[in-house]
């Protein structure tokens, strides 16, 4: 029997951490306890949230040990706090004493190295609306998780 190590779900890791940042509960928490930073944006989301994605992985070779990972962190609000919100979840993810480690379920965060802050309007809305966004690059390894 072998243990198969997986790469962790980067977007699942990176928006719990995140909605654990008392700074992001802060900005985004609504009075039901609500923490408003998704994977997914449901239909009733309120106006001020953000949104994490995956965009690609790049394992550094055979077997999946370490990978890094295309990250996307949108932010939406007025111009005002979107941008204030993308600059907390960036400067969140380059926190070497809390982001790097163990994450519980997921795996083991190596490193980051956060990209170019974007002010890019949202526009599938009429009149677009102010989304500021940015890429990071995650180095992370899983965890043991399949015994065949």
């Amino acid at each position: 029997m072998s243990d198969l190590v997986l790469p962790p779900n980067m977007e699942a890791l990176v928006s719990a951490y995140l909605r654990a940042q008392p700074e992001i509960l802060d900005e985004l928490e609504d009075d039901a306890g609500n923490v408003h930073v998704y994977t997914a944006i449901p239909k009733e989301a309120p106006n001020k949230v953000v949104r994490v994605t995956q965009i690609a992985d790049d394992p550094a070779g055979s077997p999946l040990l370490l990978v890094a990972f295309s990250i996307q962190v949108e932010a939406w609000g007025s111009k005002a706090e979107a941008w204030r919100v993308a600059n907390i979840c960036r400067a969140l993810l380059d926190d070497r004493e809390r982001f790097v480690g163990y994450h519980e379920g997921f795996g083991v965060v190596n490193g980051s190295s956060p990209g170019s802050l974007i002010d890019l309007p949202d526009e599938a809305f009429r009149p677009a609306v102010p989304r500021w966004l940015f890429t990071s690059t995650i180095y992370a390894h899983g965890l043991a998780t399949l015994t065949s």
